[in-house]
């Protein structure tokens, strides 16, 4: 999105990845107050199922295991040397550490859910378990430093409670090597988790106020303070803060699937130990689909630490203008995932950040800085406001995706200046004498932030400008005059009350 489309085309479709999950006990099981309601409310800031683990018959335990079945899992031939960690549901890591289940994994590691049996800190903690090849071991250090700058340089900082924190770090061995091991502080669904539960209409107003008050609040403290650059600023890697009630049930879940004699997801467990026990499910046709019909695909992620689904979205439909989906405006969120971030004297790569939410300096070679990650905010802020992403370019056999994001970034901006496009070693590839190539001028269709919030997604002119106002502070072309963090928290939208 912000597709610039011309009206006889249909705007992206964000598909739907091969398998996704819903955590049912995560979900409230009983019909929210009112149609827009979250299911972040009461309880919050956990989520507030009304049904207790305790008392999930037999029938919802086969829907959750078949759900959660469907997930894809780190691949079981990476269990080898320099690979994953074999690790096991009642393991205990160091002496300290009991695992409770599988939270999700990655290409260079896996997370699990575990009690600290130790007095001192928190009871629970999420600890991402790395592979033992060099290259990972050198990936794993450079996160760890980074860590460690976030957790010590200075704690008083308003920001410092919106970063999600590490616990402690050691090394673990096994059969496949030496593992870098990070515990960090566990965390509840990512603000991708919100978006679907929105059906992608976006949540309201105040709690985007919120949200992204807390990520600026976050950046400003890794900018000012550790002089770190994130890097990758997007839903997925904003999680919500949740309490130990939300974590029982989590673990309660697990207890469960023992008390009803059900073996345990994949999803819960390593994929080493469904090879080596060489589990099989056998359900039929008639089994699947029995409990959920034919909208099974259209489920949650059932993945708490880390959200894998990166590419699910629903059809957009010109006629349906429902309303935003209500979020307690309490919510509280903290900035996770440094394992992409880079020092600001140091960086690890010259091309960072997920394509939609990437800058326009990033794009055009031009170096990065503090502002790379404004950018992205300014893309998270538009897409929680109204449940589409503002760009979102397709490449295809005539254009670049490159060509098609910079001529999202010109129509929307109204522009780009001149010297801009004569910045950074790829500014050639697309520019010509300040004007995109491969683009004829009249196919490109302005449409500003403000008239796209009045036209499109129906905002009262009065509420698009001010919300407008902030986003262009956010995505100005040139990085040098773009809103830092600490200016952006003084926006007049960002802090006009809620009436």
């Amino acid at each position: 999105m912000l597709p610039i489309f011309a009206p006889s085309q249909s705007p992206p479709i964000r598909q739907a990845p091969l398998s996704v999950a819903i955590d049912i006990t995560s979900l409230s099981l009983s019909p929210p107050i009112s149609k827009y309601e979250s299911v972040y409310l009461r309880e919050y800031p956990s989520t507030s199922p009304t049904k207790d683990v305790k008392l999930l018959d037999l029938e919802d335990i086969k829907k959750l295991r078949f759900i959660e079945n469907i997930e894809t899992q780190e691949d079981e031939a990476e269990y080898e040397a320099g690979g994953y960690m074999p690790i096991n549901t009642g393991d205990v890591l160091r002496n300290q550490y009991k695992v409770c289940r599988k939270l999700g994994w990655g290409h260079f590691s896996t997370v699990w859910l575990c009690k600290n049996l130790y007095e001192n800190g928190p009871k629970y903690v999420a600890l991402k378990i790395c592979k033992s090849a060099p290259m990972f071991t050198a990936v794993a250090n450079d996160e760890i430093r980074l860590l460690h700058e976030t957790k010590t340089v200075n704690p008083n900082h308003p920001g410092y409670k919106n970063i999600v924190q590490m616990v402690d770090t050691f090394k673990l061995i096994s059969e496949n090597g030496v593992h870098n091991a990070i515990s960090l502080e566990i965390m509840g669904p990512s603000l991708l988790h919100l978006l679907m539960q929105s059906n992608f209409r976006g949540i309201q107003v105040p709690a985007v106020r919120k949200i992204i008050l807390q990520v600026l609040q976050g950046l400003s403290y890794l900018h000012e303070e550790c002089h770190i650059i994130h890097t990758d600023i997007k839903p997925e890697n904003i999680l919500i803060k949740v309490e130990e009630p939300y974590i029982k049930r989590l673990i309660g879940k697990v207890e469960r699937f023992s008390e009803m004699g059900v073996e345990l997801p994949r999803s819960y467990v390593s994929s080493d130990f469904w090879r080596k026990t060489d589990r099989s499910i056998q359900e039929t046709e008639e089994d699947i689909l029995s409990p959920f019909g034919e909208h099974r695909a259209s489920s949650y992620p059932a993945n708490v630490f880390y959200s894998e689904l990166t590419d699910y979205r629903e059809p957009y439909d010109e006629t349906n203008f429902d309303t935003p989906l209500w979020v307690n405006p309490n919510i509280e969120i903290k900035i996770a995932d440094l394992g992409n971030a880079c020092w600001v004297d140091h960086h690890f790569s010259s091309e960072i950040q997920t394509r939609q939410y990437r800058a326009l300096e990033v794009i055009l070679g031009a170096g990065y800085s503090y502002p790379a990650d404004i950018w992205s905010v300014g893309c998270l802020a538009f897409e929680l406001a109204t449940g589409e992403m503002l760009f979102s370019p397709k490449g295809s056999t005539e254009i670049s995706a490159n060509i098609d994001h910079l001529c999202l970034i010109w129509e929307t901006l109204g522009g780009i200046p001149r010297y801009i496009t004569e910045t950074g070693t790829e500014s050639k590839k697309y520019f010509l004498n300040g004007h995109l190539k491969d683009i004829p001028a009249d196919m490109i269709r302005i449409w500003k932030t403000e008239d796209v919030l009045v036209e499109k997604y129906k905002w009262k002119r009065l509420d698009a400008i001010p919300f407008a106002g902030f986003l262009s502070s956010l995505i100005e072309p040139d990085p040098a005059l773009r809103a830092t963090a600490a200016q952006a928290l003084n926006n007049e939208w960002l802090l006009c009350p809620d009436i």
